[in-house]
Formats: C-alpha cells, sequence, structure tokens
C-alpha cells in the first residue's frame, strides 16, 4: 500500500462525493506521533478535507510489547497541536464516565500493584471482585499509563505506568 496514493484516493473522493466523510486517525505513541509525522497527518487531513476528523488509539493491550495506547492527554496535545476541530473517539478512557465505575476500585487496584505487579487472577483473588468488572479498570488504567503490562511465564503481569 502506498500512502500517497490512499490520500490522493480520499482527496478525489472529497471532491466527487457529496455526502459526510468522516476520518479516524489513529496514533501509537512512537510510530506516528513525531512532530514530523503530526504535521504531515494535518497536512493530509487539511488536503482531504473531511467532514469530521477523529482520533483513536488502542483500546487494548497490543501484540506487540512495547506499543502502548496514546493517553487522553497525549490525544488532545495533538488536537491542539494541529488546530483542527476533531474529537476523541478512543474508549477505554470513556468507561470512567459511566456511573458504575468506581474511583475506589481504581485506588485498590493501584495500591495493590504499586506493592507487587500482579496477574489479572491474583487481582481477582485479593480485591474479591469478577474478573470482567478488573479488566474495564484495567483497559481504563493502561489506556491513561498508569499501569503497564508485563509478560512473564506465569502469565500477564500489571505493574505501575512508567
Amino acid at each position: 500500500m502506498d500512502l500517497n496514493e490512499i490520500i490522493f484516493g480520499l482527496i478525489r473522493l472529497r471532491k466527487e462525493y457529496r455526502g459526510q466523510i468522516w476520518l479516524e486517525v489513529f496514533i501509537v505513541p512512537g510510530m506516528n506521533d513525531s512532530e514530523e509525522e503530526l504535521a504531515a497527518l494535518k497536512d493530509a487531513i487539511e488536503r482531504i478535507a473531511p467532514d469530521r476528523v477523529q482520533l483513536n488509539t488502542l483500546d487494548r493491550p497490543g501484540t506487540v510489547s512495547d506499543i502502548r495506547a496514546a493517553t487522553q492527554a497525549e490525544l488532545k496535545s495533538i488536537i491542539d497541536y494541529w488546530g483542527l476541530d476533531a474529537e476523541i473517539i478512543a474508549k477505554a478512557p470513556v468507561r470512567k464516565e459511566i456511573p458504575s465505575f468506581r474511583d475506589d476500585v481504581e485506588s485498590a487496584i493501584l495500591e495493590t500493584i504499586a506493592r507487587r505487579p500482579c496477574t489479572l487472577q491474583d487481582l481477582q483473588e485479593i480485591l474479591g471482585l469478577h474478573v470482567n468488572e478488573i479488566k474495564k479498570y484495567l483497559d481504563v488504567l493502561e489506556a491513561e499509563a498508569k499501569i503497564r503490562v508485563a509478560r512473564q511465564a506465569r502469565g500477564i503481569f500489571y505493574q505501575i505506568g512508567v
């Protein structure tokens, strides 16, 4: 795939198509968020002229250990740098806005893994919460870079972020 051909195709689509065009930009810190890359993305966005720009990032651990989600602050910083009207659509931090999200559970997870890295099963046993309940907090904490994942022989461990 040639990036310039894709951008050119989207520019042509914009000229011919009269409906709404929404452009989602996926950010992976360390891969496409340098000043040079962000300037090139801004240029492409302006040339494509979409009706809406959406900024996204990982919402679960990547398959490569050193790939992480951008934080909300990083995504907001990109929008500020671009000076464009864009919305952040990354899923994980939005979960914090649901009524069932409890800060005390988040604090308990952070306090527990601050003492020692834990697997999901460790956290379940220590906190007495259902695995699915713990996962929603881990997703948010990882997306905010408050925790990180380390794969070990015994499983996936969660530890305080760097």
